[in-house]
Order: C-alpha cells, then structure tokens, then sequence
C-alpha cells in the first residue's frame, strides 16, 4: 500500500503506520475519508501486514472531525454533496470497526468531535501524556449522534462516562479520558507511536483469522446498528441540511 495525497505509510516491521496529513487538523471530507477507507480495505488484504496503527503528522491536532465549512460550501455547488459525505463518513465508521486486524491510535492531539467517534471505532487508543484533549462538542454545535455513534459509545464506555461525554460536550484532559475508559493508555510524546506500534505487533501475533472472528462478534451489535439504522437517519439529515 503506497502512502496517497493525505495519508502516509510506513511499514515498520509488520505493522502498518498510516499517519494522517490532511491540512492543520486532520478534519474529514469525502476526499479524505475515501482515501483513509481505500488504504484499510488494502492494508487488511496485504497478508504481510499484521496490524495498523493511525496517528496524526500535526503537532497539536488527531482530528477535529467534519470539515463543515467546505462541506457546506460544496453543498451550495451541489446538494448530493451531502449525503456522499455523510456515507463516506459512515464507510468509515463501519471499516474501521470492523477491521480484522489489529487497529490501534496513537492520538498525537486533540480528538474532537468526529475525531474522537472515529478514534472510538480503534481496538485501543495511546495518547500523548503531555498534550490534547478529547471532546465530544454535538450538543453545543445542534449536531445529533447518529444510532451507530451511540452504539459504538455505548459498547466503549460505562454509562456515566458517555452521559458526560454527550451531553455537556466538555473538553476532557488525557488523564481524565483514560479514567473514563476512552483512552487505554497515556505516553511520553516521544514513545507514542512505538508504543502504539508495540501494542499492534502483539495483538498480531496471533491467528489474525481467530482475531477477526472474536473481534466482529463483540462488535456485531454495533455494526448491525451503523448498517441498519444509519443510513435513513444520513438521508433525513441530508434532505434537512440542503432543504430537499
């Protein structure tokens, strides 16, 4: 798999490095949530590929999730535009969840918004111990969760760390995310993706076949939910954001 316009791959040993560069904050666009996708469906066919890992090439920034500005603005051009995006982002959502190989983040920043919905979709999540905090900012931007989005919380986290979460969308420290459940483990800045790395080798060493099975079955309500209840709640957004 060769690194593309956004994204970057390195192997290091048998594990995939795909580092994020999509302008100062990593936000999606289909563009860029297609390129991510492409890359995992061909990471997950490459047998010699054991594991990935997902970081950020920014400073301060993982992902600050939907780039709406440009999302608007092309909606202007083109209504369509919308829903594509949406599917894009919810094609993401599904792959990253379900992916059969080891999936770990190695959050170098801030994860915000869908940032962090997406980093929730990861086997495990390292972050920085020195910077960046998590956020869940829908409520104050009138932006609902979608069914999968709260499936897949609802899997991750104890109840009352979601009921945080969501409903104050307060900025949370690593230290704090990690006693909530949603980071796994705080790292040196420095030692971050070779933890991350470390993490991912391990969890390969194993029958990837046996991972993948164990894997989907935790997974398979949450999964079931993202394709199911998903995409008509994506149209009704859609048709509501363009006046269709």
């Amino acid at each position: 798999m060769e690194s593309t316009a956004h994204i970057e791959i390195k192997r290091d040993g048998a594990v995939a490095v795909m580092t994020w560069r999509h302008e100062e904050q990593n936000r999606f666009t289909t563009p860029f949530l297609t390129e991510v996708c492409d890359a995992w469906d061909a990471l997950a066919a490459q047998d010699d590929v054991r594991g990935v890992v997902v970081t950020g090439a920014q400073e301060k920034f993982f992902s600050t999730g939907i780039h709406l500005e440009r999302l608007m603005a092309e909606a202007v051009a083109d209504r369509g535009s919308v829903l594509v995006f949406l599917e894009a982002l919810r094609r993401a959502l599904v792959t990253a969840t379900g992916f059969p190989k080891p999936l770990v983040g190695a959050l170098n920043g801030h994860a915000v918004a869908g940032g962090a919905i997406l980093a929730a979709c990861f086997d495990y999540r390292l972050m920085r111990d020195d910077y960046g905090f998590v956020r869940l900012p829908e409520v104050q931007i009138d932006i609902p969760f979608t069914p999968g989005m709260v499936a897949l919380f609802k899997d991750l986290l104890p109840a009352a760390s979601f009921r945080t979460l969501a409903l104050t969308g307060d900025r949370v420290t690593g230290a704090q995310a990690k006693a909530m459940g949603y980071i796994d483990e705080l790292v040196p800045a420095a030692e971050l993706v070779p933890r991350a790395v470390a993490l991912a080798a391990k969890l390969g060493a194993v029958n990837l076949g046996t991972y993948a099975t164990i894997k989907r079955s935790l997974k398979r309500g949450v999964l079931e939910v993202l394709e199911r209840d998903d995409p008509p709640m994506l149209r009704r957004a859609a048709a509501a954001m363009t006046g269709g």
